[in-house]
């Protein structure tokens, strides 16, 4: 935490007195598809938001600061297209609300943004850890996003290689180690190449570790199909020890895209609580901003295992067709 404190404050004594305001983008998505679920035997339909691309409204700005330093912001809202309420009830920005500043030293965040952990999963889940087919209806996602964090970011100039470095304060008054999250990830993206390592950890409102997780994967592109590949162990002090597993292809055919995934959980402690999930989908522009999809989901658990199921050993069958659109 000292290196970043000095880091940002590094970065502040460089700048100089603003140079160019770059103004305000609005920006966002618009998600909705007609959904089939069955869950356990019992099958409803509905409309629902987010089946591609969560639905949000967004704010983001950038000042050029001079001599290659700058200041950015995002604020943004999720929203559950289908009602129009706010997707984390009264966190109305829910989404991520960050301010930073950037330079040749590399950037630093402050305020709620996704963790570079589930940054590593959803860069490699051809789904982009979304939907029926997500990665994460499996995966030890260690918590999407992370409240009252300080983020660090390698400079773009590194030739490639990629690492950030999350912290987020707990802020109980139990102690210092109550809620905290620390997050990382470190890796190497160029040409056809995408590598990631990444960490997470957890604690509860005692400051007991619930998780921490490791990861390592990525994908690659072959020219006819791009592959995916995910690895990742989740434990804790005695009561969790699994596998998260992913192997993924995504193929252009002409215009569409089609992309699928094998899933599987993997638990060490517990017998007959595994559980696996086969998806497939379709993807099809009909301009740059606008596409239909078409995805599909097969999950199914051991006797003693109910993820994504309401109740154990029940299997989860998704079925969307919907349509997005972003401005």
């Amino acid at each position: 935490m000292k290196r970043l404190c000095l880091t940002l404050l590094a970065l502040a004594a460089c700048a100089p007195a603003a140079q160019a305001q770059h103004g305000v983008t609005v920006y966002g998505v618009a998600d909705l598809a007609v959904v089939r679920d069955t869950d356990s035997g019992v099958t409803t339909m509905k409309v629902d938001s987010g089946l591609q691309t969560a639905s949000r409204l967004g704010f983001r700005g950038y000042e050029d600061l001079g001599d290659g330093m700058a200041a950015s912001f995002v604020i943004e809202s999720q929203i559950e297209a289908d009602t129009g309420t706010p997707s984390f009830g009264s966190k109305v920005f829910g989404s991520q609300v960050w301010v930073g500043l950037s330079g040749p030293l590399g950037a630093v965040r402050m305020g709620r943004m996704f963790t570079p952990y589930f940054g590593a999963i959803a860069t490699n889940d051809p789904f982009d850890a979304k939907g029926p087919g997500e990665a994460t209806r499996l995966f030890q996602d260690s918590g999407v996003r992370m409240d009252n964090t300080i983020k660090y970011s390698l400079p773009p100039s590194w030739g490639g290689f990629y690492a950030d470095l999350a912290y987020g304060f707990g802020e109980s008054g139990v102690g210092q180690r109550a809620k905290r999250q620390l997050s990382m990830d470190a890796g190497y993206a160029a040409g056809p190449l995408n590598t990631v390592l990444a960490y997470h950890q957890t604690n509860d409102g005692q400051g007991r570790q619930l998780v921490r997780s490791v990861l390592a994967g990525g994908n690659y592109d072959l020219g006819k199909l791009r592959a995916w590949l995910l690895l990742a162990r989740n434990r804790n002090d005695g009561t969790l020890d699994t596998y998260d597993y992913l192997l993924g292809v995504s193929v252009p055919l002409g215009v569409t895209t089609l992309a699928a995934t094998y899933v599987r959980k993997q638990d060490r402690l517990l017998a007959n609580a595994d559980a696996q999930q086969l998806a497939l989908g379709f993807y099809y522009p009909l301009s740059k901003r606008t596409n239909t999809y078409f995805i599909a989901s097969d999950l199914r658990n051991d006797a003693l295992a109910r993820y994504q199921a309401s109740v154990p050993g029940g299997d989860r069958r998704l079925f969307a067709c919907g349509m997005r659109h972003q401005f």
